[in-house]
């Protein structure tokens, strides 16, 4: 019967490449395991071959995990009369036993025991496999269970279930004191709905049904079945007139999660008191301290560690569930270590060569040669010589245009001209003010319409003063037409716009937002994807991609909200913004920590006056990070040269490179690109040893040195302080 029961339900290629040998050991030692257990007797048949039986749960390579799991395992469950108390056992002992714990650094989502244990990392996912395939090993049913994106589109989980008498849930590696039916996840699987694909929740089933399960690493595949659960999870008791308050702590902006004790209190009500330890990097991305409170009040958080303390107010909203991001310190990691001073000769001698360098005309510059001395100092001096730079460089006078424009509180590029308003909101944190660009709504309408809709963009993002600070602008199109913030000429406008700021208002290069409603919601939709290297996050209200102009795939490493109601139907726009989440969805696969984009689906809103006016508060924790070690570059433009730590002198549509960069070895693939050069310094590799560097499968080696004309060359070319590099490669294409 067993055997029967597999050939019939196994996939076509287990049909083709597993052996007789190998289904005939497996059946054997299934049948075994179930003769053995404690609970035989009470466990039916169909429950048996469906969840006991089966060699494999979802895609997973093909492996004999049954011997050396039952092994492992049935020490750990002597004495366990049932198969839940059996189940929260191995779920306890196996993953110190075998030293495997979650890491969103594992090599793969869809990992088999053996790769799981070989690498002692593991995503959700893996995790689930290993702690199913334990269970069955010792006669346990047990079944892999998910969904794909949870109701407030933060990414996907898997976890198991495990059938005592009915199917109960627990977490992979995070056994609960209380037994089955705990978990950190419960609440938010409650939220689930059962007719949408995305967001409900599903049980691998080895017996055929019509229904695939949704692999998000690798939503092509369909030859895994699944049944719908969700009902059993949204028929759990639900809060009633709270919301749930995630709390996750940071040592700093752009760190590490971790475990500091919290203390949330409502100031108008002194019954209102909790504390609890916040998650650390050993736990679930998505797993967080977690207080229930009444929605519509503001909160004071307290946190600390050690000697670090700090206090931030939060205000809990309409959103289930709300995250509140806490760092313990404002101060972001330097990225090239403390900074060691120069002698101060040797500083004045640099000040004087750069100096030089801005001022010579561009043909020069093209041939320029430093000292010897002096290029010898970015080795042991990086972050002295770069200051010394960018100073030189801020001060140079092929700046005084851009100067005059700040002044006057416009920028430019070539015949477009914008004026924009600004503000300053609270004080000036440690590293610089962050910016928030704002872009009204309009479009193709007289130019009185657009005046006044940037008037009130003006103010239609509220104040947030439980912020430490940050400038507000609200920039003016530079026409009356559709694209006003969406064509070639608006980017690097956007790109001077920043360059000003950076330059003169004292700005965090790192800590620079853009927004916008309608109109401008179209705009950032353009501009956040085609330069997200530019923005620590990125949001769009009643707005939509533009075919030919818009690509997720750029949005890898930089946070992207839209917000869009459901009456929104006008030019397509829900419809477009539905599909370009799936599309991030599909981009981000199993995995927690890239694409980290969010569509906002507002109920019963039409176009205008979507609750968009306190997303300052949602958009200020993110930090840019300058240097990610993974880009996908999608190319919709003839415009955009630079992307991060990329550069294609002749960008064009329909061409993209994708680069990764780890333990000094860089991979790039490229499609349709005629040149590129890859741009790095000591944040990206140690310059003191060989980098690889593959192209499209051919491997190079190369030992770099650092230069003090490329420092300078990708400051001109960048005006950013953090995208400015001291090597450039040429990739052979």
């Amino acid at each position: 019967m067993g055997l029967q029961f597999l050939l019939e339900n196994m996939p076509g290629r287990d049909a083709k490449s597993l052996s007789s040998a190998f289904l005939l050991d497996n059946v054997a030692q299934a049948y075994d395991a179930w003769a053995k257990a404690p609970w035989a007797k009470d466990l039916p048949v169909d429950i048996f071959l469906n969840d006991v039986l089966p060699y494999a749960n979802i895609d997973e390579k093909r492996e004999d995990w049954r011997k050396s799991l039952a092994e492992k395992c049935a020490p750990m469950i002597v004495g366990c009369k049932t198969p839940g108390e059996a189940a929260q056992r191995i779920n306890e002992k196996l993953y110190g036993l075998v030293n495997v714990k979650y890491s969103t650094k594992r090599k793969k989502a869809d990992q088999s025991p053996s790769e799981s244990i070989e690498s002692g990392l593991a995503s959700c996912t893996g995790l689930t496999i290993l702690l199913v395939d334990a269970c069955r090993s010792v006669g346990v049913p047990a079944r892999l269970t998910g969904i794909p994106n949870w109701i407030d589109n933060r990414g996907n989980h898997t976890w198991v279930e495990v059938w005592d008498q009915r199917w109960h849930f627990v977490g992979a590696a995070e056994p609960d004191p209380h037994g089955l039916d705990h978990a950190w996840f419960g609440p938010d699987a409650a939220l689930a709905v059962k007719d949408s694909k995305q967001h409900a929740i599903y049980a691998v089933s080895f017996k055929k049904t019509t229904l695939p399960f949704p692999m998000v690493w690798a939503p092509d595949l369909d030859y895994v079945s699944a049944e719908n659960v969700t009902d059993s999870y949204t028929q759990r008791a639900k809060l009633s007139g709270k919301i749930r308050l995630l709390v996750k702590v940071l040592d700093r902006p752009g760190g590490n999660r971790v475990a500091a004790q919290v203390h949330l209190s409502d100031p108008a009500d002194a019954k209102i008191s909790m504390s609890g330890t916040s998650k650390d990097e050993r736990v679930d991305s998505n797993d967080m301290l977690t207080f229930e409170v009444p929605r519509d009040r503001t909160y004071n958080l307290q946190v600390e560690l050690g000697q670090q303390k700090t206090t931030q107010t939060f205000r809990a909203q309409t959103n289930d569930p709300e995250v509140a991001v806490v760092y313990l310190t404002d101060t972001a990691t330097l990225p090239f270590g403390e900074l060691k001073p120069l002698k101060p000769k040797q500083e004045a001698q640099l000040k004087e060569a750069f100096a030089k360098f801005f001022t010579a005309s561009p043909e020069k510059q093209a041939a320029w040669k430093f000292d010897g001395a002096l290029e010898k100092l970015l080795a042991g001096h990086e972050a002295a010589v770069r200051k010394a730079a960018w100073e030189a460089y801020a001060a140079a006078p092929i700046h005084d245009a851009a100067k005059e424009d700040f002044a006057a509180h416009q920028v430019r590029f070539d015949k477009y001209l914008s004026p924009y308003v600004v503000r300053a909101v609270g004080k000036k944190p440690a590293n610089g003010w962050p910016l928030f660009i704002a872009m009204h709504g309009g479009g193709n309408a007289p130019k009185s319409l657009n005046d006044s809709q940037w008037k009130e963009m003006q103010h239609h993002y509220h104040d947030q003063p439980s912020v430490t600070g940050y400038l507000y602008l609200a920039l003016r199109a530079p026409n009356d037409s559709w694209n006003g913030f969406y064509d070639d000429y608006v980017y690097p406008l956007v790109d001077n716009l920043i360059r000003e700021f950076v330059l003169y208002g004292e700005v965090d290069p790192d800590k620079v937002f853009i927004m916008g409603y309608s109109h401008g919601g179209y705009g950032a939709f353009a501009i956040g994807p085609k330069m997200p290297d530019h923005f620590a996050a990125i949001h769009a209200s009643a707005g939509a991609p533009t075919d030919g102009e818009t690509s997720a795939k750029t949005l890898r490493n930089t946070p992207f909200t839209f917000m869009i109601g459901e009456n929104d139907h006008a030019y397509g726009r829900l419809d477009r913004d539905r599909a370009f989440n799936d599309i991030l969805a599909k981009l981000r696969g199993n995995r927690t920590d890239i694409y980290p984009a969010i569509m906002e689906f507002k109920a019963g809103y039409n176009h205008p006056n979507l609750p968009d006016r306190e997303k300052i508060k949602d958009m200020y924790p993110s930090v840019r990070d300058p240097v990610p070690t993974e880009l996908t570059w999608e190319q919709t433009d003839g415009v955009i040269k630079n992307f991060y730590w990329l550069n294609v002198p002749k960008p064009a549509k329909k061409q993209e490179i994708d680069a990764a960069c780890h333990d000094n070895h860089i991979v790039v693939t490229t499609t349709n690109i005629p040149s590129a050069s890859v741009l790095l310094d000591n944040r990206l590799v140690d310059l003191k040893k060989p980098v690889t560097i593959e192209v499209n499968g051919h491997s190079t080696t190369h030992k770099l040195k650092p230069s003090l004309e490329t420092l300078c060359q990708t400051l001109m070319e960048r005006g950013d302080p953090e995208l400015a590099f001291t090597t450039r490669v040429e990739l052979a294409l």
